[in-house]
């Protein structure tokens, strides 16, 4: 055997083995146990060899064990295996673990090594020694998705079939039956009346023609697209028995699809999307649908998010188009309440919808020169459009569907107008700025108020026709209580 067999370990001498009986110290499941009193060990004769000079006394070895009473006899015992013995019953599997530092004849071992401590260097068929790379433990990486998590997520149908947002707009929609439970609200709780309506026109426009009149707006409405993108509405409650089961149809297959069509024309970093809102028993009337962008950070005089299109939802039996010629004061009633609210949102552009049609509405008339303050009481309502309208007629021309209507009424209450379209913002101002003045006279064919009503109206909101001049209780101030 060479002089030295571990020159890359212990520079040159090896460690130095006291000549005590340790019997009684080892622990009996050690890779090399002494050998018996009466037997000499196969390795002594390379300690004898190279280390006899420098054997310490046995009186030095007590005097380390008692003072040192937590130590571990067995310091330098592991240094004794060469590369051959181990390479021929060491286990071939912690031959890349690293190897221990072997410590000072007077310094004390960890009662826990390591398991793999007590490995050796390798000798290489060469005649060199293999050193085991010493690996730092770091901290785990944040735990990041996967690329098979994402792969799992794959879908034939809906990442390899294609379809058009135009297809999606104009599909079947489900036909919800008239709501069995219709509840008025409480007179005296509304600040609108039917006779705030002054002018009616029609939104002669609001077509199909309109739209293709743009250039290449059809073009990207029939881009291909994967289903991905056009989700699909989850199922609907077609037997609504309240008006509030009624704005959930719409809110649940309505607006999903139509915010969809929006996020794929407008961007979908930025794009106006339909929100529902409740109300809350109690509080202030808010309309059913508010469409904003998510970065509009405008208010009402109220404190509300400011829309740029603003919906509500009636039952059939509350208002349909049918009722102009039957009971003008039940139809004028819902638009006066939508154009309340176009007025507190500041907005030209609304809707009215119900279990059977869809109706789109455009307040406060053209702008005159520099003024963008609409007239009071003028709105212009487009051709009713049947929710069970879809795809196109018999001569293969595409009809506007409720889908296809939403989502135009959106495209025109975007930031930059169409040409030839009016800008959504209307400069209503407060109830100091008086602007419910400027308005034309009202319609021949709409009947007259009665006493009663304008009784009503002067004791909820402190004025009855738009010509009146500023109230108290129109600016939240009522009459003092008497003591």
């Amino acid at each position: 055997m060479p002089t030295n067999g571990f020159p890359m370990q212990f520079g040159g001498h090896l460690p130095l083995r006291p000549s005590m009986d340790r019997r009684s110290t080892s622990p009996p499941s050690q890779l090399c146990q002494p050998s018996p009193a009466s037997a000499p060990s196969p390795f002594d004769h390379m300690i004898n060899d190279h280390a006899s000079s420098r054997r310490p006394s046995i009186g030095n070895v007590r005097s380390r064990s008692m003072s040192n009473v937590r130590s571990h006899s067995r310091n330098g015992s592991s240094s004794s295996i060469d590369a051959s013995m181990l390479s021929r019953y060491g286990y071939p599997t912690y031959r890349q673990s690293p190897a221990p530092q072997p410590s000072g004849n007077g310094a004390p071992v960890s009662r826990t090594p390591s398991a793999m401590s007590h490995l050796a260097p390798i000798a290489m068929s060469d005649g060199q020694i293999q050193s085991y790379p010493q690996r730092r433990r770091t901290a785990s990486p944040p735990a990041n998705r996967s690329r098979l998590s994402t792969e799992v997520d794959f879908d034939p149908v809906l990442d390899l079939q294609t379809s058009t947002a135009l297809e999606y707009l104009t599909a079947p929609n489900p036909t919800p039956s008239l709501t069995q439970r219709v509840v008025e609200s409480g007179r005296g709780l509304n600040t609108h009346f039917w006779y705030d309506i002054r002018n009616v026109r029609a939104w002669t426009d609001f077509n199909v023609s309109t739209i293709a009149a743009i250039p290449q707006l059809l073009d990207l409405m029939r881009f291909p697209v994967t289903l991905r993108d056009l989700p699909t509405p989850s199922k609907t409650n077609v037997v609504p028995e309240t008006a509030a089961q009624l704005v959930e149809v719409c809110a649940t297959h309505h607006a999903v699809k139509v915010n969809a069509a929006l996020k794929l024309t407008q961007g979908s970093d930025k794009h106006i999307a339909m929100r529902t809102l409740k109300s809350i028993p109690g509080s202030r009337q808010q309309p059913e649908f508010v469409s904003n962008y998510q970065s509009d950070a405008e208010k009402t005089i109220y404190g509300d998010g400011r829309g740029r299109v603003v919906g509500i939802v009636k039952c059939y039996d509350q208002w349909n188009s049918g009722m102009r010629t039957g009971t003008p004061v039940k139809y004028l009633e819902a638009l006066a309440h939508l154009h309340r609210f176009m007025r507190e949102h500041g907005t030209r552009y609304g809707f009215i919808m119900n279990e059977i049609e869809l109706v789109c509405v455009r307040a406060g008339g053209t702008p005159s020169g520099s003024s963008n303050v609409p007239l009071f009481g003028y709105l212009e309502v487009a051709t009713p459009i049947q929710v069970a309208t879809s795809r196109t007629g018999e001569g293969g021309e595409l009809r506007m569907t409720a889908g296809l209507a939403l989502w135009w009424l959106h495209m025109l209450a975007k930031e930059q107008p169409f040409p030839g379209q009016l800008h959504w913002r209307m400069d209503v101002g407060g109830p100091a700025a008086l602007t419910r003045k400027h308005h034309l006279p009202r319609d021949d064919w709409m009947p007259k108020c009665v006493l009663s009503e304008k009784r009503e109206a002067r004791r909820i909101r402190g004025w009855v026709f738009p010509d009146e001049p500023l109230s108290k209780r129109e600016c939240g101030r009522g009459k003092r209580a008497k003591a």
